[in-house]
């Protein structure tokens, strides 16, 4: 009888640069593909690594050029000049200004642009458009030429409107600060100082109408109280006078022991303060 010897299993390594030669492409690497280790090939699980990058770098498809496919803008800017209609004896009616466009509502403007409106459109805006509007307008882009001081032609950009709205605009803590300071030009320091402590004693009246931002405020020039209906802006200051503190310091003692909600039926009134020095 004859014997036979079992050999025991011999491990046969292949390279991986072996494997590589069957790999889809992909822009991502082998560790990052845990298909690979299943399958050399993508079809059978739907589409293909090959497949999703052409798509991904393919050249843009082509339109048919039409009349209709103007360059098209939209801006948001202000009116700078009153209206103006366009004096043409034939043709639609026209009627014209400048759009102011900045980086913000705030800002002086970076870009100066023609804005025609045509038809009724142009007769609604000529009732209802003045300077100072803060207003949204698209349309096809185009250009014209004008000579400027020294006879050379300069090239500018205007827009034919064909959809124009009115912009609400958002003031933040920092425009109100402005605007306070805009509607305080003609006061004196004195008057100022003055006006600042009356309302101080409006918000110790009733202090449940402010908003009281001290402990949320992320930025500072967010005002610390903020009156719920008016807007009005208090912001504290070293140079206040200490009864400002003292009665701070008691209104949030008040609050602490009463809680917010206890002090909803206090009375409003403004009553006559002595200032410390």
């Amino acid at each position: 009888m004859r014997a036979l010897r079992l050999l025991s299993p011999t491990k046969i390594r292949i390279p991986v640069t072996y494997f590589r030669r069957f790999a889809p492409l992909s822009s991502t690497p082998a560790a990052a593909n845990p298909r690979f280790s299943n399958s050399f090939f993508d079809e059978a699980e739907g589409t293909s690594e090959v497949y999703r990058h052409t798509l991904k770098f393919q050249r843009p498809s082509s339109i048919v050029w039409r009349k209709q496919l103007w360059n098209s803008a939209s801006f948001i800017g202000t009116v700078t000049q009153p209206l103006k209609v366009l004096d043409v004896e034939k043709g639609p009616f026209c009627a014209y200004t400048f759009l102011g466009v900045g980086s913000s509502n705030q800002s002086k403007s970076a870009l100066r642009v023609l804005l025609e409106m045509r038809d009724e459109m142009g007769k609604l805006c000529l009732n209802h458009l003045k300077p100072d509007d803060f207003i949204y307008v698209s349309g096809p882009l185009g250009t014209y030429t004008k000579a400027d001081l020294n006879g050379n032609l300069r090239l500018f950009y205007k827009v034919t409107a064909k959809k124009l709205n009115y912009v609400t605009q958002r003031c933040d803590s920092a425009c109100q600060k402005n605007k306070e300071l805009e509607s305080n030009k003609g006061q004196t320091s004195f008057e100022k100082y003055k006006n600042r402590l009356h309302l101080w004693q409006v918000f110790f009246a009733n202090p449940d109408e402010w908003w009281d931002n001290r402990r949320g405020k992320v930025n500072p020039l967010l005002p610390d109280f903020k009156h719920k209906d008016t807007g009005e802006a208090l912001w504290l200051s070293p140079n206040d006078p200490p009864w400002i503190k003292k009665q701070l310091e008691k209104l949030d003692s008040t609050t602490e022991e009463q809680g917010p909600g206890e002090r909803m039926g206090h009375q409003a009134c403004v009553s006559k303060w002595e200032y410390d020095a």
